[in-house]
């Protein structure tokens, strides 16, 4: 007989980050889970003993799944021939990412620093900010990034991407025309591109 605990611990998971999205973390409530699950308070204690067990669970989870999809865009085509094209590649994970996932994105922006995290929570959020740091140490040193501390330009075109994201609240980066899209994804290579730059 198969057991139910993988299906229902992501039904509580997925519940949970829905409810984060809406309400934070701190605003949300263990018994707001299980209604939104629709279960009862008892089933979560049997899969996540506390409600910060449940947070970091949701939170590897969501962390996980934007670093799965980052992984699928950068492999996408074979190796970049350019910093400019491994940006576009990055865009498109984080596009896809934010358009299938909305709660899940947003839960992301708005705990990423809270104290709640656990060791291995914060090392998911420091791998994805290793990757894009690299990225931008890789696109200075080829002179196609403008200079700058690495972290400050990662958080000004993340920064520029959640805005986008949330601008377009509810309907959803779904609802942007490619066209539209892409004149977002030109805006924001604009913030990190070398003016003088010919990549």
């Amino acid at each position: 007989m198969t057991s139910r605990k993988p299906d229902l611990a992501r039904q509580l998971i997925d519940a949970a980050i829905a409810l984060f999205a809406e309400r934070t973390y701190e605003g949300t409530q263990m018994p707001a889970v299980a209604q939104r699950a629709g279960v009862g308070v008892g089933s979560i204690y049997r899969y996540f003993p506390s409600k910060e067990a449940l947070g970091n669970a949701a939170f590897q989870h969501a962390k996980q799944a934007l670093l799965d999809e980052l992984a699928a865009a950068m492999a996408e085509g074979g190796p970049a021939s350019s910093i400019r094209e491994e940006f576009g590649r990055f865009w498109r994970g984080f596009t896809r990412y934010a358009a299938a996932r909305p709660d899940a994105f947003v839960f992301l922006e708005h705990q990423q620093h809270d104290t709640f995290l656990a060791p291995e929570s914060l090392a998911l959020a420091a791998e994805i900010d290793r990757i894009a740091a690299d990225f931008i140490e890789r696109g200075q040193q080829a002179g196609a990034i403008r200079e700058g501390d690495a972290a400050q330009l990662v958080a000004l075109a993340v920064g520029a991407f959640t805005g986008l994201v949330k601008l377009h609240r509810p309907e959803g980066l779904g609802a942007l025309t490619p066209a539209e899209l892409d004149a977002a994804e030109e805006a924001v290579w604009d913030l990190l591109h070398r003016p003088d730059a010919r990549t």
